[in-house]
């Protein structure tokens, strides 16, 4: 699994995820490493956009992206076509 972030002129570093990814390595390895620190960054008014797998809607994500003040925008079931990063992979 491959995880990046993007925000207009701004990216966070490439993270390749060996293995299986839970909602607990998704916290613990992308999150709080890269995800966090950038939004901090570049605060305020950020609102992080995933989409509805698992390790983004688990208890341990949501509990974590909560006590950070970490805004997230509400996605539709069944939209990855909505994420404008899935289209940078083509």
């Amino acid at each position: 699994m491959v995880w990046c972030g993007i925000m207009g002129n701004w990216n966070t570093d490439l993270v390749v995820v060996q293995g299986n990814i839970n909602a607990q390595r998704y916290v613990a390895d992308v999150l709080n490493v890269h995800a966090l620190p950038f939004i901090r960054q570049h605060s305020p008014g950020v609102t992080l956009m995933q989409d509805n797998a698992r390790p983004h809607v688990a208890s341990v994500t949501t509990q974590f992206l909560q006590q950070n003040n970490v805004n997230v925008m509400p996605w539709p079931a069944v939209s990855p076509d909505l994420n404008p990063i899935d289209h940078i992979w083509d």
